[in-house]
């Protein structure tokens, strides 16, 4: 069987935890500033011609956000909600939980310390990685958990896939 292709999104930038507007950080939306790179982020990866097939999401609104905006750009189905994509989860949750939701390749957005937790744990290691909001990651995995090394196969920021949009 062939490997797996698994896209870590980072959401847009998000209102602060301080603004009088947020009830809880469950639901922070994406500022018109977070909307507008998300978007030209999402154009980058469309560039990219990745092929993916779906969109898993936190259920939480910057990151339910995110995933429309690129569900949208990237042409691919409604995103579907996976509590495991919660800011609040662990890495061993969400790869415990990807197995039975994965296609051949699909797009994972939420959060961070989370996601860039989830890369790590799949690579496994001793080292960083930083995901920056409407940044990205892609890994190739024979299954999860791996049977074989999992590969980074990239990782771009917001600023690299926007201009990787402009062409």
């Amino acid at each position: 069987m062939k490997d797996f292709e698994i896209c870590f999104f980072r959401h847009g930038i998000a209102l602060d935890r301080e603004d009088p507007r947020v009830t809880s950080d469950a639901q922070r939306p994406l500022t018109e500033e977070g909307i507008r790179k998300t978007r030209e982020a999402a154009e980058g990866l469309k560039r990219m011609d990745a092929g993916f097939e779906k969109i898993l999401t936190s259920p939480w609104l910057r990151a339910s956000q995110t995933a429309s905006i690129l569900s949208e750009v990237l042409f691919l189905p409604e995103p579907e909600e996976m509590k495991e994509l919660e800011g609040d989860r662990t890495p061993e949750e969400l790869v415990g939980a990807l197995p039975k939701r994965l296609a051949k390749r699909t797009l994972l957005v939420g959060h961070e310390p989370l996601l860039s937790a989830a890369v790590i744990h799949i690579l496994g290691g001793d080292w960083a990685l930083d995901l920056k909001k409407s940044g990205a990651c892609a890994l190739s995995v024979d299954a999860l958990p791996p049977r074989k090394p999992a590969m980074l196969m990239w990782h771009l920021t917001s600023r690299h896939l926007r201009w990787i949009a402009k062409g």
